[in-house]
Order: structure tokens, then sequence, then C-alpha cells
């Protein structure tokens, strides 16, 4: 659970403010082993909590945040939290939107397009419109299809070359 809040009892008389008690109620709760693992789910918003211990709910508690390869999800995650639970306003969400998924999608078919050495027209006849087979030469080379697959490959390049690492990372550069 790589987004997942781990929390747990805090390990020393805390300052904080903030006890289990006011967690808002769970949208999905399961109890394993390893800890109680919960989903919260407000105003379209969720957050996913790793609770280890079975503390009382007064308790304060405190976020654990391991040093591994999720650590700039987890904190983010932990940040977004926190700002829920004392009333202030989230920075936007990271995650990409309908739109921007179907645009990756778009620059991955248009990406294996190029890479089997289609002609930018034969691109945009299977994935934007078939009647751009239909235009002359001149239509073809002034048509706003024609330079929004050369934009699909363009960028679909530049993600293969590295770029994708913005999308791992959490980035939301435009896609």
């Amino acid at each position: 659970m790589p987004a997942a809040v781990i929390l747990t009892t805090a390990p020393f008389e805390s300052v904080s403010l903030l006890t289990f008690a006011q967690l808002p109620p769970a949208a999905f709760a399961v109890d394993r082993p390893d800890g109680r693992h919960l989903l919260l789910a407000e105003h379209g918003d969720s957050s996913q909590l790793w609770m280890l211990t079975d503390a009382p709910p007064t308790a304060p508690f405190a976020a654990v945040i391991p040093f591994d390869a999720d650590l700039p999800q987890r904190i983010d995650a932990t940040f977004q939290l926190w700002q829920r639970l004392i009333g202030s306003a989230s920075p936007p969400d990271a995650r990409l939107t309908r739109q921007q998924k179907r645009r990756l999608i778009l620059m991955l078919r248009a990406l294996d397009g190029w890479q089997a050495h289609a002609s930018y027209r034969e691109i945009a006849a299977v994935l934007l419109d078939p009647l751009v087979r239909n235009l002359s030469r001149r239509e073809w080379l002034t048509s706003a299809r024609r330079a929004q697959i050369i934009r699909l490959v363009r960028d679909a390049v530049r993600r293969m070359r590295g770029g994708y690492r913005d999308l791992l990372s959490g980035r939301k550069d435009r896609p």
C-alpha cells in the first residue's frame, strides 16, 4: 500500500492535537494481523490508512514514513490527510484526469505507429479520424489532425526518453 498513511500511537507524550477519535468514519475497514486497514472517502477524496496498533480513541497518533521507494507518495498522502483532519484546503490532486489518461493512451498508440514507421497520416487515420486519408496533400499539410498527431508523437517520444519518470513520481505535468 504505497499511498497508505501508516499510523501508530505517538511514541511520547505528544503535543499532537489529533487523536484516533478524530478520524472520520471509514468507508471500508478490515482487520489483519499487521493492523487495521481503512479507506476514508469524503467529497470525492479518499485516503488509505494503515493503523499499526489498537490504540484507545483518545491517544494521539503519529505517522510512520519508511525511507523506501514510495517515500514521496507517502509524504504527500500524509500531508493531505493532515490537511483534511485540521480542515485546511487540500492542494490540487496529483492524480491524472480522465482526459489526461486518454491522451496518454493516444500517445502510446501513436508511438507504436511511429516506431513501426507508419506515416503521420496513417497514424491519424487509425487514432483520430479515418477521413484524413481522403484529404488532398495541401489539406493534410494544414490539417488540425496533422498538427495533433505530430504533437502526440513528439510528446510520446519525450516520455519514452525519460519523461515517464514525471508520471511515476506523481508530478502532474501535461501528459
